[in-house]
């Protein structure tokens, strides 16, 4: 299954959804959450995509992008700095900070007051990987 496919945003979505600590931790949240992954030829991916979903309960999920004003919080990122996030090589906070991973939209005090949910989703993306 293809990072950042179709398929790999549904399973995600269904490992998130079973996830008891991914929904507990993120018990409050309550956003809608999207990803903007650009191109990256180094990570073999060769158009912009995204996906997004309501955090905790995953649903709804999309596959593709929504309207900036349709969602809460917009990260963007080539899709190779998203894959060394997701697989623990490179930590998200430090990625904000740089500016590797741009907050679109949204509050960096929402992210960071909420780094238990932010950190189990990792997580569970890594288990996806």
């Amino acid at each position: 299954m293809k990072l950042f496919s179709e398929e790999w945003v549904n399973a995600l979505v269904e490992k998130l959804k079973n996830s008891e600590d991914f929904q507990k931790k993120g018990k409050g949240f309550d956003s809608n959450f999207q990803f903007k992954v650009l191109k990256d030829s180094k990570a073999n991916v060769t158009n912009d995509t995204g996906f997004g979903m309501w955090f905790p309960t995953c649903d709804p999920f999309w596959y593709g992008t929504k309207a900036d004003k349709d969602v809460d919080i917009i990260l963007e990122a080539k899709a190779g700095v998203f894959a060394e996030v997701f697989s623990g090589k490179r930590n998200v906070v430090m990625a904000l900070t740089m500016g590797t991973i741009k907050l679109k939209k949204g509050q960096l005090t929402k992210l960071t007051g909420n780094l238990g949910t932010v950190n189990e989703f990792i997580k569970v993306v890594g288990e996806v990987l």
